[in-house]
Parts: structure tokens; C-alpha cells; sequence
């Protein structure tokens, strides 16, 4: 076989390494703060020690997601058999691999059950490529909460 016959069948294989290489990247998942928009019913449940040390709360509600990386909601809770209800205001952020963060505060208002003026809850947050479903998990010191939501 000829040395030119040779390397034209090397640069033919690398061609086709490196389209495929592309391809693969361009199917991975692609997201975006665009990908979440809507309203989405959400349920959880956790553990807040530093607060109610040994008290399980279980959250049910609804985000709302603009697709610009900000949110609004409101949840029902039962923290120990104490109910509230409280309204959710905060943001997102959302990487090409679907995952991301979620920040958001609870909004005084009367009969609400807040963490005190100001005090923002963090998560991390991971979707699914579509954008119908994803899952939080609490990341400030001291809490265990987890959160599933879908559109």
C-alpha cells in the first residue's frame, strides 16, 4: 500500500472520528434557564435542625419559572403538624449539562411561617432535558430537604 493511499485512509478515519465526536456532543443534554418555563406542581420533605431540631416537614405547591431565571410560588406546609402557607419569590440558574440552582424566600405575609426578613433558601437543582421534571436538594448547612417537581 502507498504511503499517500496510506494516509488518505488515516485523514478518512479521522474525519469520521471527529464527526461523530461532534455529533455526540451536539445530542448531550443542552439546557438552559429557557428550559425551565411554566408552572410545575412541586412535593417534599426535609429536616431544618439549627430551626425545629428533629421536626419533619413535608411542602407541597407550585413554581412558577419564567424562563429567564427568575420564580414565584406558593406551598402548603406542615412542619410537625403546624400548617402554613407561604408565598415564593427567587431565582435559578440552569448549566448546558441540566444542571443548576435554585434560591428563593419565603414572602411575609400574614399567617405565614418564614425563616425571619430576608433569609434565602439554597438548592441544587437538576432537570431533565425536555424540562418537565426535576429534582432540588437543600444545600444550606444544617438542613436535609429534598423537593421533586413537574410540569
Amino acid at each position: 500500500m502507498t504511503q499517500a493511499l496510506m494516509l488518505s485512509r488515516a485523514a478518512v478515519l479521522l474525519l469520521g472520528w471527529g464527526v461523530l465526536a461532534g455529533n455526540s456532543a451536539v445530542s448531550g443534554p443542552q439546557c438552559s434557564v429557557a428550559t425551565l418555563e411554566g408552572r410545575y406542581v412541586f412535593t417534599g420533605r426535609g429536616f431544618i435542625e439549627p430551626i425545629e431540631p428533629g421536626v419533619e416537614r413535608l411542602h407541597y405547591g407550585v413554581f412558577v419559572f419564567d424562563g429567564r431565571g427568575r420564580m414565584t410560588g406558593k406551598q402548603t406546609s406542615s412542619r410537625g403538624g403546624k400548617i402554613g402557607r407561604e408565598l415564593l419569590e427567587g431565582s435559578y440558574t440552569v448549566g448546558a449539562d441540566c444542571s443548576g440552582t435554585l434560591r428563593f424566600r419565603h414572602v411575609d405575609q400574614p399567617g405565614s411561617r418564614t425563616y425571619g426578613p430576608g433569609v434565602t433558601i439554597s438548592w441544587d437543582m437538576y432537570i431533565t432535558q425536555d424540562g418537565r421534571t426535576g429534582h432540588i436538594m437543600r444545600t444550606d448547612e444544617g438542613t436535609m430537604a429534598v423537593r421533586t417537581f413537574h410540569r
